[in-house]
């Protein structure tokens, strides 16, 4: 990937810029935290550079100082790689959204993950084979979707980020969907406190399947925003993170 002068990118730009691909947006927490080094002053100098440059621009919503996304240079590198972008995230979605990406990012960094696509992304690919059918909601796709490396063997792993909780009824639905689904090796629900993991948990006994409460674990949401591959995982038999279960399959 080259820049319009033909320089190539650096090997992290290109990362952030896939990244936005991705995600939608990147936040300038995110940009200090994953794709730039070196002092505060040259990360920032870094950046503006980037904007200058028209890879990135500012968010649409005036509000946002501090959040960004693709450019129109930035849109013809990402054309040039035949790569899909994913429309821009609503100021009420970045938090949600970044958090299980910048996790999914990190897991593919420590080597352990193989393919991840968010959302977005599978909205946008207009995605059958990961799609859910709730009922009476019609179709809903995870918040993530990734492939777990193993030892031996590979695992497809549903993602699902729980900020605040949801009615009963549609925890019923949604573990109904995941119960129907034969997709998924394992669904994990980050959690932000245990009244929520207690709602998903009654949702499970709703459904009634053995199979199913043996596929879904729990991490804690802050756990995993500070290390995805160590966060402890409830419920699964297979090792108590993700690193441990990338080792028993």
């Amino acid at each position: 990937m080259k820049y319009r002068n033909g320089r190539i990118v650096s090997a992290l730009v290109y990362q952030a810029i896939r990244y936005v691909t991705k995600v939608g947006v990147i936040t300038r927490v995110t940009w200090n935290e994953l794709f730039s080094k070196g002092s505060l002053r040259w990360k920032q100098k870094q950046l503006r550079l980037l904007i200058e440059a028209g890879v990135f621009k500012f968010h649409p919503c005036d509000s946002l100082m501090d959040v960004f996304v693709m450019g129109h240079q930035g849109h013809e590198m990402v054309k040039d790689e035949k790569w899909r972008p994913v429309y821009f995230i609503q100021p009420q979605f970045i938090k949600h959204d970044e958090t299980v990406a910048k996790g999914l990012w990190k897991l593919e960094q420590r080597k352990i993950c193989k393919g991840w696509m968010t959302e977005r992304e599978l909205k946008s690919h207009k995605s059958q084979i990961f799609k859910l059918n709730v009922r009476e909601k019609g179709g809903k796709y995870p918040d993530g979707v990734f492939k777990l490396i193993g030892q031996v063997n590979s695992v497809i792993i549903a993602l699902e980020y729980e900020r605040t909780g949801k009615t009963n009824w549609r925890y019923n639905k949604t573990m109904k969907a995941y119960s129907e689904s034969g997709e998924f090796n394992f669904i994990i629900y980050i959690v932000e406190t245990p009244a929520i993991e207690a709602s998903i948990k009654r949702g499970m006994r709703y459904i009634g399947d053995s199979r199913l409460n043996s596929k879904v674990g729990f991490v804690n949401a802050e756990e995993w925003k500070i290390d995805p591959v160590g966060a402890k995982v409830r419920g699964l038999s297979l090792g108590n993170s993700l690193n441990e279960i990338s080792q028993n399959v």
